[in-house]
């Protein structure tokens, strides 16, 4: 099942669908997707330019099959253009290529791997939300949040549907990278929770201004095998200091550990 990435699921799941579309009503889902469309149209315009743009892709048809009016208020695109065949290849195209890189390779199939642990019924409870660059018309970039849940096959957990939204959250995200959170939503007695099962920090432009100035010193110390607390006393700063720059170091570079950070950083020429 091609799961490792986005495009493989979406592109492969026209040869999917036949996979047991025996054991379910392929007209109930439609309807259903049809109503949930219907009620996203249903929603007013007036305030389209605050309210996140919503979206459902069929991976059984691996298109868009619904994204309301307020995507061209958002990006200046015409919504007509993303439905249908080929709508998933041209929205692609407006991601920031090194954004993309990052979800199709890395954030999505573990969004998928994470559907994997759950049962079927429950899936549509996990909301998985990250941060993509999306280009407007104007060739700009808007930093967009995406939430969204998954309808899932029961024999193989292969996605069926992504209900999701979209949201700009340029005004208030600054930094050059991609934020991805998983979430349980549980329907408790007073009131409903979101139980976070994943943060984490991608960044997909490891340029040389990823790190301080302060972070590149420790971290070229660390690299010369100079200990911890040695690095602090050649610095005239406090362990504690060295240590929670080597907590941001790790959390920039989306590294397990400090030789995994030194690693990558080399090899993308910040120290």
């Amino acid at each position: 099942m091609p799961l490792k990435t986005f495009l493989g699921a979406i592109l492969d799941g026209g040869e999917q669908k036949m996979k047991g579309e025996a054991n379910f009503d392929k007209r109930t889902f439609d309807d259903e997707v049809l109503s949930w469309a219907k009620y996203f149209d249903s929603c007013h315009d007036t305030l389209c330019h605050v309210v996140p743009t919503t979206f459902i892709i069929d991976y059984k048809k691996s298109e868009i099959v619904y994204m309301s009016s307020s995507i061209e208020n958002l990006l200046g695109v015409d919504r007509t253009g993303l439905l249908g065949r080929g709508g998933v290849v041209k929205f692609v195209d407006l991601v920031n290529p090194n954004d993309f890189k990052v979800y199709n390779e890395q954030i999505f199939p573990k969004q998928m791997t994470y559907l994997q642990t759950v049962p079927h019924e429950e899936a549509a409870d996990i909301v998985f939300s990250n941060t993509l660059r999306i280009r407007q018309n104007n060739g700009h970039y808007k930093t967009l949040l995406i939430r969204k849940c998954f309808i899932i096959r029961k024999e193989d957990g292969y996605p069926l549907f992504e209900f999701g939204t979209l949201t700009d959250t340029s005004a208030l995200k600054k930094e050059l990278s991609i934020n991805h959170t998983i979430e349980r939503f549980r329907r408790g007695a007073e009131y409903p929770l979101y139980m976070k099962v994943v943060s984490e920090d991608y960044f997909p432009e490891m340029d040389a201004n990823l790190l301080t100035a302060r972070e590149k010193e420790i971290l070229n110390n660390l690299s010369l095998g100079i200990k911890r607390k040695d690095v602090g006393k050649k610095l005239f700063i406090s362990d504690n200091t060295v240590a929670n720059h080597i907590k941001t170091i790790l959390r920039k570079t989306n590294s397990k550990n400090i030789r995994e950070a030194i690693a990558i950083c080399k090899m993308n020429g910040i120290i």
